[in-house]
């Protein structure tokens, strides 16, 4: 399981929910998205605080990916993995100051052996506390990237599957890669099959190098022929990529970064004629890539490294240290922040006062039932 944000937040709800909950239906109309359904929360009433909320950032979204599909997974750990996600996001707040809404999408790889796609489970935070109005700003990476990645490693190392395995590790060495096919829209698993992969076909992908239509088309031609230069030895390291990205006549933009590069093409730019940033993803990409580490025996080895019984008792402690400080961090930022909108005491009245009270009685008028909302 992984835990992304969104950078979107700033429009009306309509955008987001609509993505969320409806589709595209024969005649462009919208309709009830298929595999979507609501776990928790009121969209109505998430659309409401979204649309009313005065400040810039109105909602963070984003959602928690899995690799196992949504039947693999019980009702009750999917509730366990939103309520502990909700603590780590909210640290020291009531039910009652926040609104958060949690959308459970199983459309992801479907075919006709799984019927039942995999897991997300996405989620939408109105930017407001709900009882003082104050700005509410529920991740914000700098300060809470550490808490909730340590959340995200402790829930895959203690949730099981409905069949008794353990969920996907995404920090195993045995499952990194050396691109991230999911950045863009080619065909699943992976944009690129040496058994498949032709002289054509790179020539092909070199001449939409050098004269890009679009941004997804440069993304993966740039993928493919870099993984046919590392299957060759050729992109074996940092430097030889970079130095084949530059040969490609590409511009580095962010050749220093520690985990992906971005290049940009002077045959690809917006109307504005201002070349268009491509943001490349994985494992060949990174600062310290070492072709080496992704033969396959030497994948195998690491893998058996990170397993070892020690070496993972050993994580998950340091896990939970992070995720303690974090929250206990966390919990003083928001009780600081919102402590002037705590619930305010009951009042007690003693017999003289209540009497007073009572002399003269208003006349009736309509109740209301008030409650706080039920947990999942």
């Amino acid at each position: 399981m992984i835990v992304k944000f969104s950078d979107h937040g700033k429009g009306k709800a309509s955008g987001v929910l609509d993505y969320l909950l409806k589709e595209k239906g024969v005649k462009g109309a919208l309709v009830p998205r298929a595999h979507a359904k609501v776990l928790y929360g009121d969209p109505m009433l998430t659309e409401h605080l979204i649309n009313t909320t005065p400040y810039k950032s109105k909602y963070k979204s984003g959602y928690l990916s899995f690799s196992e599909r949504a039947d693999e997974i019980s009702e009750a750990d999917k509730k366990r993995i939103m309520q502990e996600f909700e603590s780590v996001i909210f640290c020291g707040l009531e039910s009652d100051q926040y609104d958060i809404l949690w959308v459970e999408h199983a459309d992801k790889d479907i075919d006709d052996a799984y019927p039942i796609g995999r897991l997300e489970l996405n989620f939408v935070i109105p930017c407001q506390e709900l009882r003082s109005g104050k700005s509410f700003q529920p991740y914000y990476e700098p300060a809470d990237l550490k808490r909730v990645n340590a959340w995200k490693n402790i829930i895959n190392s203690e949730v099981k599957t409905i069949k008794g395995e353990s969920l996907s590790d995404p920090n195993d060495p045995e499952r990194k890669r050396l691109v991230n096919p999911y950045d863009s829209h080619s065909p699943r698993p992976t944009p690129f099959d040496v058994k498949t992969y032709t002289k054509k076909d790179a020539e092909k992908d070199e001449k939409i190098i050098a004269n890009p239509p679009s941004r997804t088309l440069l993304e993966e031609a740039i993928k493919r022929r870099l993984l046919l230069d590392w299957q060759n030895g050729i992109a074996m390291n940092r430097r030889r990529v970079l130095r084949r990205l530059e040969q490609w006549g590409l511009k580095i933009n962010r050749g220093n970064s520690e985990k992906t590069l971005s290049v940009t093409s002077d045959k690809l730019t917006d109307k504005n004629g201002k070349p268009m940033g491509v943001r490349l993803k994985g494992g060949m990409f990174e600062k310290e890539f070492d072709g080496y580490e992704f033969e396959p025996k030497v994948k195998e080895e690491n893998h058996s490294a990170y397993d070892h019984t020690a070496n993972r008792n050993g994580r998950k402690q340091l896990d939970q240290q992070h995720l303690a400080t974090g929250i206990e961090i966390k919990e003083t930022y928001h009780q600081d922040r919102y402590q002037s909108s705590a619930m305010p005491e009951q009042l007690v009245l003693n017999k003289e006062h209540r009497q007073e009270l009572e002399v003269a009685k208003p006349a009736p008028t309509e109740t209301y039932s008030t409650s706080f909302r039920p947990r999942f």
